[in-house]
């Protein structure tokens, strides 16, 4: 066979497989350009905008209105609280979930734990419950009548009666000092029944007998006792502690599975080598297992940081925004503005073309990170 011939058929085998890749490609190549790239198009068109339906829906003609969204945006207050919250979620994905899934997934795959199998369920048991029956469980529990109310209350009172007890140890009569001291233990809205407190409550004890004084110390301690109030969702700057809590919870388990598949697939005689060569546990974690694992680790960002950006169903069920939208996210924000109210739908789409910039944006310094500092897998 004649070099021409040669490289003819090579030609015509490179040109088999290019037309090859495009049959297979093309048509998940065509359903991502209509689901995923031409609405973000769209919507980028219809941020700089004044759309508000139209005149087919009996809105006004529409035309192009340059940046006055994003000006509106950029300065409304309850966007950069939106994306404040936004990037804790972010923060407590990246660097709570990923490295705890990290951590639980090397300890079942060297076995350092009893019963694997059985952790490796109970840790990922939370990603298969649906999102919104799980907010609205741990709404339950951060209510003011919830578990965690019920708990931290039996220890104020407790607390509160070991007081009362110590004032009556002399029997059931109080002094003005002792009752001084009894109203600044007590709640000052539980005082608000009494006109006179000092008094009133000097009377109230005066008809307990000498006898009765552990009864007295029950009733003063039922009646006075501080009770904690459990409205910490509703305050700035800890209203978003219980989200990121059930985030960290609810999600570490997913990316245990994703490490641990990966770890699986790690060559068992290198560790073992490792071992016979007198390497610590610590030795081949930083030394095999985290260079091995980089790229994995990458993709498990690139998902969270997604994932953040886009969260919703959880937040909405467990504080549908929080009073004064203390916990709003982007993407209730742009629900809000979308459909609540008087839509304002080009606003809308200005928030949705930020959540996606900011996502590029994080996903691209997550890149950058693991080029320059990542292991080669």
């Amino acid at each position: 066979m004649s070099s021409a011939t040669k490289v003819a058929t090579v030609t015509s085998a490179k040109r088999e497989e290019r037309r090859a890749y495009w049959v297979m490609i093309l048509p998940a190549f065509v359903l991502y350009l209509f689901v995923m790239a031409f609405p973000t198009i769209i919507s980028v068109f219809l941020s700089l905008s004044n759309y508000n339906g139209g005149k087919l829906f009996g809105g006004q003609a529409w035309g192009l209105t340059g940046f006055a969204q994003y000006t509106h945006l950029f300065g409304d207050r309850f966007f950069w609280n939106a994306l404040a919250n936004n990037m804790w979620i972010v923060v407590i994905s990246v660097f709570g979930q990923i490295p705890l899934g990290f951590l639980f997934a090397y300890i079942i795959y060297r076995k350092l734990v009893k019963a694997p199998a059985f952790w490796q369920g109970v840790l990922y048991m939370p990603s298969i419950i649906s999102t919104i029956v799980i907010g609205l469980l741990w709404q339950t529990i951060f209510s003011p009548f919830g578990p965690v109310a019920e708990i931290m209350n039996t220890l104020y009172k407790a607390d509160f009666h070991t007081h009362v007890t110590a004032l009556l140890a002399g029997g059931v009569t109080l002094d003005d000092a002792g009752i001084q001291s009894l109203i600044k233990l007590a709640n000052p809205d539980s005082l608000s029944i009494f006109s006179q407190p000092v008094q009133d409550l000097k009377d109230f004890v005066a008809t307990y007998s000498s006898n009765t004084s552990g009864e007295l110390a029950d009733d003063l301690t039922n009646l006075l006792f501080n009770k904690w109030k459990t409205d910490f969702m509703s305050q700035p700057g800890v209203a978003m502690i219980p989200v990121l809590f059930v985030i960290l919870w609810l999600y570490t388990g997913f990316y245990l599975i994703i490490f641990l598949a990966n770890l699986q697939k790690i060559d068992e005689s290198i560790i073992e080598a490792a071992k016979i060569d007198g390497a610590s546990e610590f030795q081949i974690l930083k030394s095999i297992i985290i260079p091995a694992m980089s790229g994995v680790i990458v993709t498990s960002a690139i998902l969270a940081i997604s994932g953040s950006l886009k969260s919703f169903d959880l937040v909405y069920a467990m504080t549908g925004g929080g009073p004064a939208k203390i916990t709003q996210i982007l993407a209730i924000y742009m629900y809000d503005t979308a459909f609540r109210g008087s839509p304002n739908y080009p606003l809308a789409n200005a928030i949705s073309t930020v959540m996606v910039v900011v996502s590029f944006l994080l996903i691209g310094v997550t890149r950058t990170v693991e080029q320059r500092y990542g292991g080669k897998e």
